[in-house]
Formats: C-alpha cells, sequence, structure tokens
C-alpha cells in the first residue's frame, strides 16, 4: 500500500500510525535555503516495485519493513529548483540494514563516517544506522548541492543514533590480512546452500591468495545442529555430530575447516589454498564468540 502524507500539525495527530515516519522527518535538519516538502510517501512490501522496480526483491531478502520518501527542495526563483531526495529503508533488523547496504557497497568510494558507516558518490549519498538504510540524491551535480546532502547526512544520522555499530558479528572478526569492506551479512543461501542461513563473513588475503572467514548465528545449539545436520547429509558424510571441529568436505566449495559451539559455527572456507594458520584462527574466533 502507498501512502502520500502532508506532514502537517494535524496530520500528525491524524496518522499516529505512521509514527516511523513522522519521527524520521522531525529528525530532518533545517537547511539555509532549502524546504522540507510537507509531502511523504511511504510504500511497503506490496508496492516497493512502484519506487525501486526490479531492485525490490534484493530489500525483500532482508527483512524489508518500509520505504519513507522525503523531499528537500531548493528555496529558489526560478520554476525549476534542485532538489535532495531522501529514502530511508527500514529493517527488521540492524544486522538486515548492513546487509542490504553492504551488498550495494562499492570496494572503492569516499568512505564517511556517517551513522554506523556511509560513502559519497557525487550527488549520491549512501548510510546505514540501526536498522535503517538510508539513501540521498540530488540531479545536482554542484559543489554546494553536494555540500548540503553531506550535511543532511550528518545531522540526520547522528540524530538517529550518536553512538551507532557494526552488528557484533562482525566486530568478531581478526583484523589481520582481512580485507578492509569486506564484510557482508548473508541471511539465506549462504555458499550456494539453501539450509546454510544467516551468515556474517570476511575476506582475507595472504600470499596473494584470498580466503574468507565465516560465522553463522543460528539462534540457538538446537538449530545449529540441525544445519550441520542437513549439511552432512549433503555431503554425505557419516561424522558423528558433536561440538568442537569439524572438517566439511563440500565438493563446490572444497573442504570447510569449521569449530561449533552452541549458538555458532564459524570457519575457513579456503579454496584457494592461502597460507592459513587454521588452528590458529579458529581460536581467535572462538575466544570472541564464546565468552
Amino acid at each position: 500500500m502507498r501512502i502520500i502524507i502532508f506532514l502537517t500539525a494535524f496530520a500528525i495527530s491524524q496518522f499516529s500510525v505512521a509514527q516511523t515516519p513522522i519521527e524520521i522527518k522531525a529528525k530532518l535538519p533545517k537547511v539555509t535555503g532549502w524546504s522540507i516538502s510537507e509531502t511523504v510517501e511511504i510504500f511497503d512490501s506490496g508496492n516497493l516495485y512502484e519506487r525501486i522496480n526490479g531492485a525490490a526483491p534484493g530489500f525483500f531478502l532482508f527483512n524489508f519493513k518500509e520505504l519513507t520518501c522525503f523531499e528537500y527542495i531548493q528555496n529558489a526563483a526560478d520554476d525549476n529548483p534542485s532538489y535532495i531526495a531522501i529514502q530511508v529503508y527500514r529493517h527488521a533488523t540492524r544486522e538486515d540494514a548492513f546487509g542490504i547496504y553492504a551488498s550495494e557497497r562499492p570496494s572503492e568510494s569516499y568512505f564517511m563516517t556517517i551513522g554506523t558507516e556511509g560513502y559519497q558518490e557525487g550527488s549520491m549519498l549512501n548510510f546505514f544506522v540501526d536498522d535503517l538504510y538510508v539513501k540521498l540524491e540530488s540531479p545536482s551535480v554542484d559543489e554546494s548541492t553536494v555540500k548540503v546532502i553531506q550535511k543532511i547526512a550528518m545531522e540526520l544520522g547522528r540524530s538517529i543514533n550518536s553512538q551507532p555499530a557494526f552488528p557484533v558479528q562482525l566486530q568478531m572478526f581478526p583484523a589481520e590480512n582481512k580485507i578492509p569492506r569486506s564484510e557482508l551479512y548473508i541471511p539465506t543461501g549462504f555458499l550456494g546452500h539453501e539450509f546454510l542461513n544467516k551468515a556474517f563473513t570476511a575476506n582475507y588475503q595472504a600470499a596473494g591468495k584470498k580466503y574468507q572467514l565465516f560465522i553463522m548465528d543460528t539462534g540457538n545449539v538446537d538449530q545449529a545442529k540441525a544445519m550441520l545436520t542437513k549439511y552432512m547429509q549433503f555431503t554425505k558424510q557419516n561424522t558423528r555430530l558433536r561440538e568442537g571441529r569439524l572438517t566439511i568436505r563440500d565438493r563446490f566449495n572444497g573442504d570447510l575447516e569449521c569449530q561449533w559451539a552452541g549458538r555458532y559455527i564459524w570457519g575457513i572456507v579456503n579454496d584457494s589454498n592461502a597460507p592459513v594458520k587454521v588452528d590458529e584462527t579458529l581460536n581467535q574466533l572462538k575466544i570472541m564468540l564464546i565468552p
């Protein structure tokens, strides 16, 4: 359902069900020479395609909840003033918001500390904070507009959360050899298997060869066992499952050196045969994950 709201004082009292969009609008900073349009468009999963067309399925993968669209309009004498469009995507969790942000994040850009993290390319600026993925863009590429976009993003991100953080699982990955900003969150279908879900990954490089570390947070020990049971059935391994070290012989992804404890399964994808200290790396992750 698409909703268009004219945010006057009366509208606020009449549209109490739309508190999230209204509260976000209240956090938009005032900018000299620009006005915030009173019209706000809201999209849900039923009509998101109307706004972003073929990109909608990618957002659904990360538990999309709602899109709210705002607009700044430049105060100008002519009939064709510049504008800045803002799209605020709300997802179910911080992990989901990071996931969709990271899936669209380029490997190289002008990265900024806006919200939890953001980047800007010309008059486009994207960032994520808490469970929100925010996009700002203008057809105008002049320097003054670019600076206004930065100001809006910086102040909006700060007003939503002045001390944001990445999902805690991402903070568990060791820093040595990690490729900057290679982290991802894969909610389903990790390594191409429909039964592997909620995987956090980071890419590494050693001696010119790449490998990947992963952490799957299954929620509880029973879910972890069920997931590994399906994996072992797929690989046709008769290994008796117990918490601790595992080698999973995946014909599509190579041998995975893994470890299981409680709700967590973590390990190494190393089909390039990079020189990795397997025991040391797995133990580093264990120390971070298991108190």
